[in-house]
């Protein structure tokens, strides 16, 4: 008798709007596959990700791990979540496998350097189950420097059974520490899918005429924590944007809140240069990337889904982990008015290629063949033997 083929449930363990999108590639892959997947949403963004599970058009098995339906935007909120699901992963395991495994078990993904990564390893490890990082090895080179995301990345990545890096650059620089996982080359990063996805599937809004420029987005902790460094970034985009604007600019809560603790909200809002904007769904954001002439960001994602785009992109930080359009369509700022408006305004060699994105998904099919080699399991007690026994 031939034995049945039995497909390993994979487990999705995501937080933050990013971790949705740059996951979803996966999940979409998985769907078109039939395999079993279970999202597993520690509710960082609770607010902000149902809508991504709509724009993707997905259908996962998806539990919310604590009942969070908003999203922090507070150091209160975050100490507040953080403590829900501490408390959470700590709850009796035969509890927590109950809940939340599915079964036959296969192993779980997590993604990136926020505390959701953090979390999500954690969280995998009293589950039983063997782990994969998706986006392993980018690095700062500077273990404070973004803080507290360079130091979360290394904590993961030490324990990660596999580590899939997006280019070879982070896979050499896994390989050269010697950690324990599994090191894999995707060759790209599932961003890159996630954004061709989202242009396919919502091909009419990056199609009306726009009323700006440029975009502008400042999230991260190390800017917006920092008033003195917030208030210079502010002063130098206002600085450029005489000659790059209108700029749109897309205000996560907590940047808002900074800015009118800067008192830096009025200014913008009196400015004829800015459009101030709420985020709205990921579709819409897309178009608008689409849509500029140039983009500034603090954000290691938009500096890479500007590469893909072929984008001027202008990086208000002081490092990046990231090498995509560096030299070429991307520079870290100089805070010099003169000199970063001649980078943007350089823009020869840069074309809209919008009319040849096509998702590949091998990304995914890489991480994929690398949890669930041709063969491996085909039996449920095999499955649930093998992610079960692992601590």
């Amino acid at each position: 008798m031939a034995t049945q083929t039995v497909y390993p449930a994979t487990h999705i363990i995501v937080g933050t709007k990013a971790q949705f999108i740059k996951m979803a590639p996966i999940a979409r892959l998985l769907e078109e596959r039939g395999w079993p997947y279970r999202v597993l949403d520690l509710g960082q963004h609770g607010s902000i990700t149902p809508g991504i599970v709509r724009d993707f058009g997905l259908q996962p098995d998806q539990i919310h791990v604590i009942p969070w339906d908003s999203t922090v935007a507070s150091y209160g909120q975050a100490l507040r979540w953080a403590g829900a699901l501490v408390a959470r992963i700590a709850s009796p395991r035969k509890r927590l496998t109950r809940d939340l495994l599915m079964r036959p078990a296969g192993h779980a993904l997590i993604h990136g350097d926020t505390l959701s990564t953090l979390f999500g390893l954690h969280l995998a490890r009293r589950l039983g189950l063997r782990v994969g990082l998706v986006e392993a090895g980018l690095s700062s080179g500077n273990c404070l420097d973004p803080f507290p995301e360079e130091m979360i990345r290394r904590h993961v990545e030490k324990r990660a059974d596999f580590l899939f890096a997006p280019d070879h650059a982070s896979a050499d620089c896994l390989k050269e520490r010697g950690l324990k996982g599994k090191v894999i080359n995707t060759e790209y990063n599932t961003g890159r899918d996630a954004l061709l996805l989202i242009a396919s599937l919502h091909a009419e809004k990056t199609r009306s005429v726009p009323t700006f420029r440029t975009v502008l987005t400042l999230h991260r902790a190390e800017t917006i924590s920092h008033m003195g460094r917030l208030c210079s970034i502010m002063n130098h985009v206002i600085g450029l944007a005489p000659n790059i604007g209108p700029i749109r600019f897309y205000l996560h809560e907590p940047t808002r809140r900074a800015l009118v603790r800067g008192r830096l909200m009025k200014q913008l809002q009196d400015s004829e240069h800015f459009q101030l904007c709420p985020l709205g769904s990921y579709p819409e954001f897309t178009g608008d990337l689409v849509r500029a002439k140039y983009i500034l960001t603090d954000g290691g994602s938009i500096q890479e889904e500007a590469s893909y785009i072929n984008k001027r992109c202008l990086i208000l930080r002081r490092r990046t982990e990231r090498g995509h359009g560096l030299g070429e369509t991307a520079m870290l700022a100089s805070m010099n008015i003169e000199s970063d408006l001649q980078f943007l305004l350089d823009d020869e060699r840069t074309a809209n290629r919008d009319s040849q994105w096509v998702a590949t998904l091998k990304a995914p099919a890489r991480i994929l063949q690398a949890l669930y080699p041709a063969g491996s399991v085909t039996t449920p007690s095999a499955l649930d033997t093998a992610a079960l026994g692992h601590d």
